[in-house]
């Protein structure tokens, strides 16, 4: 005979797997975010465990401080292991939350369809115990169906994980979370004081009703897909403003260094048409015995030449100016520079685009190699029909940590906001003329490639 304590006991059951299996579908969220099976899998554990406290705890607990309590645990846990990026830390443990709480609220519409076809239709006890058990398995099942479908489309919408996320953008994030909540609630309240004012569910006098709270989660997972896309455009644009920027920046102080040699070279060029005056003078005055005279004369006419320091002879004014400057720059800090570029002899392509992509390696090989023990940088390029290829290669102390999601490595600069972007600026660049980026690490070195399809 089936008693009331196997009906719990079916109940408590389909509940713990049910947390198991969200458990398992919580790591596989994380997975996506924190890139480690070991970390994500004690997230999902920490997640089924405290769950599984608060179900089987012997005194009612709401759900909502049901989901505050797991889902603080979990955002603790992720704290723990991994203190990078905390903001985000935190919005994804209210996102996955949301997302349980969606799948569940939205499965509460089938329920009602797999009841009346099951458990409901039957009048031997038995025989209604065993459909109850089959209703069960299939509201788990759709349950969790629409749990991984939620992560699959959240990660499909976030694919900008890797972003260090700010405060304020979290308090814009969560704060529609919190207003669905909240509706919900109320919506919640308002059915229990019906309920305990009239003696009768809501939904019998009013059969709509049963349709709010499914309707509530699919309102609330379109505002979680929203959030999460809007937050993604809104990001992309600063981070395109901002290269273009830095870009445009960096345009604008090589176009300087050019114009400031172009017109040393046109001062060099008008005092060519006074040597010959010059050195008639000296040789006056060296004739007449007016040494002295001769050395000082000599001295003023030195002095009216400004040369600049230009020690690099690529082929090209800018890439001149860039590697005489950040060859100095190396050998003041102690850097051995070994230097073996030429500019394309020809070839259709912008010296300025050269000298950003020049000047962005340089800069990061720089800072790289000062910090090493033996410190070193050699810059080249070659040309093979169309590609061109420039390489700088550098010493570098300690393990290179590549972007997942970019495939280049994360700023060291505390200033995210506004730096970063050099390698991101150079792949823009490199990608104008068909060509590709690449980084790697070889025995205690760094290798950055550009390689550039030059159209002739």
């Amino acid at each position: 005979m089936i008693t009331e304590q196997m009906w719990d006991a079916a109940n408590t059951i389909s509940a713990l797997v049910g947390l198991l299996l969200s458990g398992i579908l919580v790591a596989r969220f994380y997975y996506s975010y924190i890139n480690s099976k070991y970390r994500a899998v004690i997230i999902g554990i920490t997640f089924f465990l405290v769950m599984t406290v608060l179900y089987l705890i012997p005194f009612i607990m709401t759900g909502i401080t049901a989901y505050i309590v797991g889902g603080s645990a979990v955002c603790i846990v992720s704290l723990i292991m991994d203190r990078r990026n905390i903001p985000q830390k935190i919005f994804l443990s209210v996102t996955i939350y949301m997302l349980i709480w969606i799948s569940d609220v939205i499965a509460l519409l089938p329920w009602k369809v797999i009841s009346k076809a099951t458990y409901l239709r039957a009048v031997e006890s038995e025989r209604q115990f065993a459909l109850f058990i089959v209703a069960l398995t299939t509201l788990v099942i759709i349950e969790k169906i629409l749990l991984f479908l939620a992560i699959y489309i959240t990660e499909r919408v976030y694919s900008r994980r890797s972003e260090q996320m700010e405060w304020r953008e979290l308090s814009i994030l969560v704060t529609p979370y919190i207003a669905v909540i909240a509706g919900y609630w109320i919506s919640s309240f308002m059915s229990d004081a019906y309920v305990n004012k009239s003696g009768e569910y809501i939904w019998n006098n009013y059969p709509v009703y049963e349709l709010i709270r499914p309707m509530f989660g699919v309102i609330a997972f379109f505002v979680v897909i929203s959030v999460i896309y809007s937050y993604q455009q809104i990001k992309r644009s600063q981070e395109e403003a901002l290269q273009s920027a830095l870009v445009s920046k960096q345009v604008e102080e090589l176009t300087g260094h050019v114009h400031t040699i172009e017109k040393l070279y046109s001062d060099i060029r008008g005092i060519r048409h006074d040597v010959n005056s010059h050195i008639m003078i000296l040789g006056n005055l060296l004739d007449k015995g007016k040494d002295e005279e001769a050395k000082s004369y000599l001295n003023e006419w030195q002095n009216g030449f400004p040369m600049p320091e230009i020690t690099a002879k690529t082929g090209n004014p800018v890439t001149d100016i860039v590697l005489s400057e950040r060859k100095r720059e190396a050998e003041e800090a102690g850097i051995l520079f070994l230097d073996d570029f030429h500019y394309p002899a020809s070839g259709k392509v912008e010296s300025i685009d050269i000298g950003v992509i020049l000047n962005n390696a340089l800069a990061n090989a720089i800072r790289a190699a000062s910090n090493s023990e033996d410190p070193k940088i050699e810059v080249r390029s070659w040309k093979n029909n169309n590609a061109f290829l420039i390489q700088v290669k550098n010493s570098f102390l300690g393990e290179l940590s590549l972007n997942t999601e970019t495939g280049y490595p994360d700023t060291s600069k505390s200033d995210r906001e506004s730096h970063g972007y050099g390698l991101m600026n150079m792949k823009r660049i490199t990608e104008k003329y068909y060509g590709t980026l690449r980084l790697e690490q070889d025995n205690g070195m760094v290798v950055f490639t550009s390689m550039m399809m030059i159209p002739e």
